[in-house]
Parts: C-alpha cells; sequence; structure tokens
C-alpha cells in the first residue's frame, strides 16, 4: 500500500552522537523505555521495546559476539509495532512528516544495524518515506580479544 501524499518532511534515525551530523531542525524524538532527560528532545517511549523484549537482550543477548539472535528480536519486535500504543505513535511521525516537518528517531545504540530504530525508520518505507541513519556503521568491527 502506498500513501497517497508523499510526506515532504525527512526523516532521520541516530544516537546520541550522531545527531552533530543534523543539518536541519527536525523533531527531535527519543524512543527508548527510559534514560535521561535531555533538552530539546521529546521521550516516545511507546516507540521502544517492551519491557519483555528489552530485558530479553539486555540478560540473553547483548554480550553475545554473534548477532544470531537478531532476527529474532527484528521478528518480535515487528509485532509490537503492530500494536495500537505503537500505531499511534507511529501515526504521529507520520503526521508530522506530511506537515513537512523534519523528525529523528534517537535511541542509545552504537550499531544502527541492530537497533530497533532502525527497524521503526524502515516501517515508515511502504509509505514513501526512507529513513536516514545519521550515525551509520559501515565496516564489521573485529574483537582482538
Amino acid at each position: 500500500m502506498t500513501a497517497p501524499h508523499t510526506p515532504s518532511g525527512k526523516l532521520y534515525t541516530s544516537n546520541l552522537p550522531g545527531l552533530k551530523k543534523l543539518k536541519t531542525q527536525a523533531a527531535r524524538l527519543l524512543i527508548t523505555r527510559a534514560g535521561a532527560e535531555i533538552s530539546n528532545v521529546e521521550p516516545v517511549r511507546a516507540l521502544s521495546p517492551s519491557p519483555e523484549l528489552f530485558y530479553t537482550y539486555l540478560d540473553e543477548w547483548r554480550d553475545r559476539p554473534d548477532k544470531s539472535w537478531w532476527p529474532e528480536y527484528e521478528r518480535r519486535f515487528g509485532r509490537e509495532l503492530e500494536s495500537q500504543e505503537k500505531l499511534t505513535a507511529l501515526r504521529d511521525v507520520y503526521k508530522r512528516l506530511l506537515k513537512g516537518q523534519d523528525v529523528v528517531l534517537i535511541c542509545f545504540c552504537k550499531d544502527h544495524r541492530y537497533c530497533h530504530r532502525r527497524l521503526v525508520g524502515e516501517f515508515f518505507s511502504e509509505y514513501g518515506v526512507q529513513a536516514e541513519e545519521l550515525n551509520p556503521v559501515t565496516v564489521e568491527q573485529i574483537d582482538l580479544f
């Protein structure tokens, strides 16, 4: 399904260090379950992983050197994006984009490739919006020890 009107606002994803690369005025939405208040950043807890998924990541997956857990994370978070709470928050982001407002979705993960912010950004692709990561990881890091 394609959108009847392609939004004129741009969508970005980023961690905090990547915000220095933001060259536009944008609504800054922190899509984490918790975290310190950050000036000029609006918390949108509804777009964070559920506590259950977040704690599974922390307790079981975070310290694993391989990313074999990632497909399961993607599947589970994809199901969560279908919840009414998340759909309401996604519609709010989309309305901002339709009004021409740029939006940046922010979380704390270093690697966007294994982060829910990428999945939230990709949600909008079928509606004519391509999210741009401000701080992309482009090279696999090798653990030496």
